[in-house]
């Protein structure tokens, strides 16, 4: 009879270090997420809770529209949040370990602290792809919500529309917009050829956004200046019957007007809608290729905070676990703001690749020299 083959003893040992560690990264993960995105809630409420009781709404209404704010700004609040998530995952997973001497009997058995740390990084990288669904999948399509004030977040208030860019070079302004109806009031829409001339103007008492159709429909709408021969005053309609304008299709929906009050609002966008914006209005070009090249760079951003803050747990001999926390939140804590003031300090006022790609540039050697420290 031939005997059963035999599990190599590393192997097994290893597979039960990985499912051990996965286990605990994950639990640690959903903690983290928890506390960090509720004090993130409560310091932005704590701040701005005035802003949803100004009215005289009941207590009641209050509660629904802060719930309902903080329940689509959430999706935000990760996407801003998820690279310190995974750190702090990553740290409470591995502090817990040698706060056990885990980490000196794992070393006894032979296996490397490297190979403690593989399972980790490898679920860095894949939650990192949680952060690209919510950017580029989630985040546009409740852009306009999160545009919202705290104060209007039923979406009451008006504003105007002046002179933004439409397909075909086309210039929209309103005097007034309404949200909440989806209407526009007092349109003037400037159509322009290519060396931005304008040949002719559609003037509109009031513009209904028709979502089936994608235009905006026009009450008494004429079209001015087209062409040669135009009527001679502003009479009756029936004077101006050929020059009457019914519809007018347009870029510009009422979500993508409410999402431009907010002041990123082009932060907010998926990379396609990105590049239909560029194509239409050529002069942000320099600030959309700056978000372009911060989408791209940003999981690995979020890759090197993580690299620099796992080396201070990973010790052969057992250390202060506070002494190694503080040292971790140093070096994680400059990248983090060395990021965040490159992409808003310097801006796209050098060139659009260079905040994007400057914390990589700057953080990455000090990654690889922290890794390269440890004494496996």
């Amino acid at each position: 009879m031939v005997a059963p083959l035999r599990e190599d003893p590393v192997t097994v040992v290893l597979s039960i270090l990985d499912r051990y560690v996965i286990r605990s990264f994950l639990v640690n993960y959903l903690i983290s997420l928890t506390v960090l995105i509720a004090m993130y809630i409560l310091i932005d409420l704590f701040v701005n809770l005035d802003e949803f009781t100004k009215g005289d709404q009941p207590l009641v209404e209050v509660v629904a529209n802060i719930g309902n704010y903080y329940g689509y700004n959430l999706f935000l609040y990760f996407a801003q949040l998820s690279g310190v998530i995974i750190l702090v995952a990553a740290s409470f997973t591995l502090a817990r370990m040698q706060r056990a001497n885990e980490l000196t009997a794992i070393l006894t058995s032979g296996t490397s602290l490297y190979r403690v740390a593989t399972p980790v990084v490898a679920l860095g990288l894949i939650l990192n792809t949680l952060w690209i669904v919510d950017q580029e999948v989630i985040i546009p399509r409740i852009a306009h919500k999160l545009a919202r004030p705290h104060g209007d977040v039923e979406g009451r208030r008006t504003y105007g529309v002046w002179f933004l860019n439409d397909r075909d070079n086309a210039l929209v302004s309103a005097v007034k917009f309404f949200p909440n109806t989806q209407r526009m009031r007092r349109v003037v829409i400037l159509q322009r050829d290519a060396s931005n001339t304008v040949t002719g103007i559609i003037m509109a008492d009031w513009a209904t956004w028709n979502e089936s159709k994608r235009v905006w429909e026009l009450e008494r709408g004429i079209l001015l200046g087209a062409g040669e021969e135009q009527d001679g005053g502003f009479g009756q309609d029936v004077e101006l019957g050929k020059n009457l304008v019914h519809a007018y299709p347009s870029d510009l929906t009422p979500k993508e007007l409410i999402l431009r009050q907010a002041a990123q609002w082009i932060n907010y966008m998926g990379i396609s809608q990105l590049n239909a914006l560029e194509r239409r209005e050529s002069s942000r070009r320099q600030a959309i290729a700056q978000v372009k090249h911060n989408r791209f760079t940003q999981p690995f951003v979020n890759m090197v905070l993580l690299m620099l803050g796992i080396p201070f747990f990973l010790n052969r001999e057992p250390r202060n676990l506070l002494v190694n926390a503080a040292l971790s939140l140093g070096v994680c804590s400059s990248c983090f703001v060395f990021s965040f003031l490159t992409q808003n300090v310097i801006g796209a006022a050098f060139h659009p690749a260079l905040p994007a790609w400057l914390p990589l540039i700057v953080f990455g050697p000090v990654a690889v020299a922290l890794l390269d420290r440890i004494k496996t």
